[in-house]
């Protein structure tokens, strides 16, 4: 370490922790310290732990201009040194007390097998002395009450020595653990960042360090809560954080990042794209079928909603920083904390949904728009309505202003039924080659509850990507009212249902086929 000409000011003490930016993946802490300066200051900064990126530190004051930032690395067994010398030494009193107790132990039983073989000297003695005109009783009684005192001697020798070995033996186990701990904790690495500061005058100058970790993270949780005659949704979000830096954040300002921080930053290179043919042989065309789900993407914007507590949520760009509204406590060992982050009352359009084809019930769908002044991360959510907990599912990631839908549970009093009417293939024309499949079936529709309802059907029919195959809706044979959206191969209803009525839909399609297909598909 170089001697600077001015009076330093080094702290022993760990510098607080006042503040970490906790990422998906890792956390940026903060720590402060206070330094009396005069002219030049040195400020150290203790305990760093192992799991600080060297090349992230970062020093800087508003009271004085940092020269220069210095970080070693050293090992902690010097700080477990004397408490384990400590240990070593009561352990070894211990295992010598231990070592005496077991001898007196085995002198105890062999006192209590004296006692035994006195007694049956005794009982021989006056089995003999019986058939003698005049047996000597007294001489009867001493032998059997010397016998009966060197038992109870010897049996309460051992108790009491059995009783002490089991707390030695406690302790032992004790030291032992404590021991392991010194141990392992005298074999791990710490970091000492020393920052150089010139004071432009004397007074105390505020130091921060700052430096990103790993093993530290945040996950999102929700809560949604269904208010149907509000015609509202409370969505509650929460965070679940863990950090196993072996540093404990406590008492600090915690703020949660949406970014995805990357390791390298570098943007990618294009490589050369080249194009290359071979002569195949001609085979015969197979038609097969794709089933797959359509995702598009979907414009954000401005929606208002109402979002409670003191949440403050501030724009990265391609990212928001979410400041946690109560200071947190969260532990160093990898512990989980769950900390509350908004409630956004969000308005909402209920509406009852089904897919028969997928599966043949109703469900209670809230479709909403991401009014909370974040974006939504995927996380699961817990579905409440106004009879309870009614499960969870998982949300995908939706941007502010964004459209999602959430899932409120099955409505048993509303009924629908999936009938295959027809599903046939036949030639079309002699010399047309071209083979037509017919499709249609019947959904059949109950309301069995006490008002009308309006229950939305959707069924999909093929989209052809091919100029030769042909998908037509038979609009002649399908019930009207429909909505088909060409892109997706969506078909849908809208089905009004008064109290105990039934109704039915019907959908009907084809699909034309050149001969030259291999059509095992359809």
């Amino acid at each position: 370490m170089h001697t600077l000409p001015l009076m330093m000011l080094a702290l022993a003490a760990p510098a607080k922790v006042s503040s970490v930016v906790v990422y998906l993946d890792r956390a940026q802490v903060t720590r402060v310290e206070s330094v009396p300066c005069s002219g030049h200051a040195l400020a150290v900064f203790e305990s760093v732990p192992p799991a600080a990126d060297p090349a992230s530190f970062r020093a800087r004051s508003d009271d004085a201009t940092v020269e220069s930032l210095v970080a070693e690395e050293r090992s902690l067994t010097s700080d477990f040194g004397p408490e384990h010398e400590a240990l070593r030494k009561k352990r070894e009193a211990l295992e010598r007390e231990m070592a005496e107790l077991v001898d007196a132990r085995a002198r105890a039983e062999a006192l209590r097998k004296l006692g035994a073989g006195l007694g049956d000297m005794a009982v021989q003695r006056v089995t003999l002395e019986l058939a003698e005109p005049k047996p000597d009783t007294r001489a009867w009684a001493s032998a059997f009450d010397a016998a009966l005192d060197t038992r109870l001697r010897a049996a309460s020798d051992v108790a009491a020595r059995t009783a002490r070995m089991r707390e030695v033996q406690r302790e032992l186990d004790s030291l032992r653990e404590r021991a392991a701990y010194l141990e392992a904790s005298a074999a791990r690495l710490e970091r000492r960042v020393e920052v150089r500061l010139a004071c432009p005058s004397e007074g105390r100058a505020r130091v921060e360090l700052q430096y990103v970790v790993g093993g530290a993270g945040w996950t999102p949780v929700y809560e949604a809560r269904a208010d149907e005659a509000g015609g509202q949704v409370e969505l509650s979000t929460f965070a679940t954080v863990r950090q196993a830096t072996g540093e404990d954040w406590s008492g600090v300002r915690l703020v949660l990042s949406t970014a995805r921080p990357r390791a390298n930053a570098e943007p990618p290179q294009l490589e050369p794209l080249t194009l290359s043919a071979s002569e195949r042989p001609d085979e015969r065309k197979v038609l097969v079928r794709r089933d797959e789900r359509q995702e598009h993407a979907r414009a954000g914007g401005q929606v208002l909603a109402e979002t409670e507590g003191a949440l403050r949520a501030a724009s990265q760009g391609v990212s928001v920083q979410l400041l946690v509204p109560e200071l947190a406590q969260v532990s160093g060992n990898g512990t989980a904390v769950r900390l509350r982050v908004a409630r956004t009352r969000m308005k909402s359009s209920f509406s009852w949904n089904t897919a028969p084809k997928l599966h043949p019930v109703v469900f209670r769908v809230a479709n909403l728009v991401n009014g909370a002044p974040f974006p939504l991360l995927p996380g699961p959510v817990d579905i409440f309505r106004a009879s309870g907990f009614i499960g969870r599912q998982v949300l995908e990631q939706v941007p502010q202003g964004g459209a999602f839908q959430l899932t409120f549970g099955i409505e048993e009093s509303l009924r629908v039924e999936r009938v295959v009417v027809e599903e046939i293939a036949r030639d079309e024309g002699l010399f047309g080659g071209r083979r037509r499949f017919r499709y249609a079936y019947r959904f059949n529709l109950a309301n069995y509850r006490e008002r009308p309802e309006v229950v939305e059907l959707a069924e999909h029919i093929p989209v052809s990507e091919l100029d030769d195959v042909k998908v037509e809706l038979d609009r002649e044979k399908t019930t009207g009212g429909h909505v088909f959206d060409s892109v997706d191969g969506i078909v849908s209803w809208k089905v009004s249902l008064a109290p105990a009525e039934q109704r039915s839909v019907v959908l009907s399609f084809h699909v034309d086929v050149p001969t030259s297909y291999d059509m095992s598909g359809l």
